[in-house]
């Protein structure tokens, strides 16, 4: 697992969205690192976490895990923004003694359903009879907001294009299959903020307040001007907002 870690401190963990890669959280090492401990890793197949191999949630939470164990980190806060999100909940409830604060980032607790297990089904087939290519202009509309900026929409894109197929084959089933937490997380028992973008086309506003709301004393912060990606598109509210949560 190849992983980014910098700065001293408390350790945050990060865990990135699909189909991208650790850098996509560059925005935000500038303002942590001087604070804390940034641990950014590339998941199974994704950036230089190479060969490609399929994976469930929960292996990947036993991934992260013993990548903690190596870097002789006891406990650190976990943010993960859409699978980022899937991936730290197993991770929250098979090692909750790890995890100090949690931030969950455009993304939901339950499974998916009918309608969008068809939705990956097809995704799959696609990219097995025509490789990545295809993801970049499926997927920009949906990750981002309308008239994102030309930059953000340059680097998600190159993100995007440099993926492997089979690990996006592997992310997608991985995502499809994974296990519904909406009935679980009124145990969640650490400090936890839900962020949304004011214009994700995939997690609805309202659904991220659903969620906080079933989470018990969790914080909720809604990241203007921002789609899917929010600590992308508007780097500068998402991290005053998770400085402040993290320094608490």
């Amino acid at each position: 697992m190849k992983v980014f870690d910098q700065g001293k401190g408390p350790a945050v963990l990060l865990i990135h969205a699909f189909p991208l890669n650790r850098t996509m959280w560059e925005p935000q090492f500038t303002g942590l690192i001087p604070h804390f401990r940034v641990i950014a890793p590339d998941i199974r197949g994704f950036g230089e976490s190479q060969p490609p191999s399929p994976w469930t949630m929960e292996e990947i939470a036993d991934d992260l895990n013993d990548l903690l164990n190596r870097l002789g980190i006891e406990s650190c806060a976990v943010a993960g923004v859409s699978m980022g999100g899937y991936i730290a909940l197993p991770f929250l409830s098979r090692y909750p003694q790890r995890i100090r604060q949690l931030v969950l980032a455009n993304t939901r607790a339950r499974a998916d359903n009918e309608k969008e297990k068809a939705a990956r089904n097809e995704m799959i087939a696609a990219i097995q009879q025509n490789g990545t290519a295809i993801l970049p202009d499926r997927m920009l509309p949906r990750l981002l907001k309308p008239n994102s900026p030309e930059g953000v929409v340059t680097v998600v894109r190159k993100m995007i294009e440099e993926v492997n197929p089979w690990a996006a084959i592997h992310g997608v089933i991985a995502m499809r299959d994974r296990f519904d937490f909406s009935s679980a997380v009124h145990r969640i028992n650490c400090p936890t903020m839900v962020v949304t973008g004011e214009e994700d086309a995939i997690i609805r506003a309202e659904d991220s307040r659903a969620l906080a709301d079933s989470i018990p004393r969790s914080q909720f912060v809604q990241v203007p001007h921002s789609g899917h990606l929010s600590n992308l598109e508007n780097p500068g509210e998402f991290n005053r907002a998770l400085l402040e949560f993290l320094r608490r």
